[in-house]
């Protein structure tokens, strides 16, 4: 009995966010199970990226991980690393899946003085 190869309809419409650059993200629709955490911990914090990713927001992509598709996204108290998959055809604006790598507390806005100056 031959194998035969049979198309994977959803891996074909949803697509992987890839940039070199910062991506503005608009307002999205995400399902709260569409969320996948790397570690137990962070799940605490899905509701504040959920909130972000359905406010509208920055895509930052992290330079240490140098693979075009984990974005840095900031929440109010936390920074996300993120690799996002969004719906073909709709400008961004519908996430199918969200996998939390890391998650940080947020240190935008924190000033480092070293030194008297």
């Amino acid at each position: 009995m031959p194998v035969v190869k049979k198309r994977d309809h959803q891996t074909e419409s949803r697509l992987l966010l890839e940039s070199a650059d910062p991506v503005d993200l608009p307002p999205a629709e995400v399902a709260d199970n569409a969320v996948l955490v790397q570690f137990e911990k962070f799940k605490a914090f899905v509701p504040e990226l959920l909130d972000a990713l359905r406010a509208g927001t920055t895509a930052e992509p992290v330079a240490v991980m140098n693979d075009g598709s984990t974005f840095a996204v900031h929440g109010v108290t936390r920074t996300f690393w993120v690799k996002i998959w969004h719906s073909a055809g709709t400008e961004l604006s519908k996430i199918e899946r969200v996998q939390i790598i890391s998650c940080l507390p947020s240190t935008r806005g924190t000033n480092v003085i070293i030194g008297e100056e």
